[in-house]
């Protein structure tokens, strides 16, 4: 008999949790379904929550920095997930440095070549992520890592030109673009020349090691701003404290922006200062803090973060703070 009513009362705290999440949902469509998943898979497709008519730049985006570097030992590994993996955690933005090899553009960190391409593996996990989960939004920073800038933009414009890649690519920003908008594409930051006619945004004074006001530029010229923290390089480990504050005063700034305010953010909270101040231990010292912070601050409207070892505890604990701060977002 005890079993029974057991049963009976999760079937009725159940019907309240799928009714309350829908009810937070509205037209927008509902979490509930994921959110019902076992934990590994449940922010798969996370956006589906967002009402249409969300600006981009008010959404909470949890991203990784050096995304596709997996390898060159402890000085250079900044994440210990593959991009196929980081997407089904919930990343929805990506920092992708890029050097031609072998006739095709690799993906570096550094010099250390991290056995993926750009054209083979990377571009076509992010269309067929998007082909199975259209409701989602991709934001992807590419950046010339080493080599020849003719050759990196000459590669780089061919995958950017084909038209059938094209149908998935946001063409044209515009600071107020809005999650309608961009479902199921590519919204392109470029940090380098690739071509005249290029789909996305151009970084224009995207300062190093530094925190400051970014433009972005679209072929047309229409421009919007960027309220960007890039502060990356310290004397040790032992710097990470002031990482963290760098960090959150970025995050607070972004946070603060009025409901009105089409102005974009974003923020790494990665960081290095070997030879002992590994990107380990910084996402280590870093990530979690953040995550503590903002979660006692109710911070929402983060905009884009980037971070380091998303699959560790710290980095975990970041990304779904980000992506439940969406919850019910307008």
């Amino acid at each position: 008999m005890g079993k029974i009513c057991l049963r009976i009362c999760c079937a009725l705290a159940l019907v309240v949790f799928v009714s309350a999440s829908q009810a937070c949902a509205g037209d927008g469509g509902s979490r509930t379904a994921d959110m019902l998943v076992q934990a590994g898979g449940r922010n798969v497709a996370w956006m589906k929550s967002l009402h249409d008519t969300l600006p981009v730049c008010k959404v909470s985006i949890p991203g990784t920095h050096d995304s596709g570097t997996v390898k060159g030992g402890p000085m250079l590994k900044t994440q210990s997930t593959n991009i196929p993996a980081q997407l089904q955690q919930g990343i929805r933005a990506f920092d992708i440095r890029l050097e031609k090899k072998n006739g095709k553009l690799g993906v570096f960190h550094s010099h250390a070549f991290q056995d993926i391409y750009w054209e083979d593996d990377v571009l076509p996990a992010f269309i067929g992520f998007l082909q199975a989960h259209p409701s989602e939004v991709l934001i992807v920073s590419l950046k010339k890592e080493g080599g020849e800038s003719q050759d990196y933009a000459s590669l780089l414009s061919v995958s950017l030109s084909i038209p059938a890649h094209q149908r998935y690519f946001v063409m044209d920003f515009r600071p107020e673009l809005t999650v309608w908008d961009c479902r199921g594409k590519i919204l392109f930051l470029h940090r380098d020349y690739v071509m005249d006619d290029y789909p996305g945004a151009a970084c224009v004074g995207w300062k190093d090691n530094s925190t400051c006001l970014l433009t972005l530029r679209n072929r047309d010229g229409k421009e919007g701003c960027v309220l960007l923290e890039d502060e990356y390089q310290y004397e040790s480990g032992k710097d990470a404290g002031k990482k963290t504050d760098v960090s959150i005063r970025n995050l607070e700034r972004i946070s603060a922006e009025p409901v009105s305010s089409r102005q974009w953010g974003i923020t790494f909270v990665s960081a290095t200062g070997l030879p002992l101040g590994t990107p380990k231990v910084f996402a280590d010292k870093v990530n979690g803090p953040v995550a503590d912070y903002l979660k006692k601050q109710g911070k929402r409207n983060c905009g884009i973060v980037f971070i380091d070892f998303v699959g560790e505890p710290g980095g975990k604990a970041l990304v779904e703070y980000l992506i439940d701060s969406n919850v019910c977002a307008k």
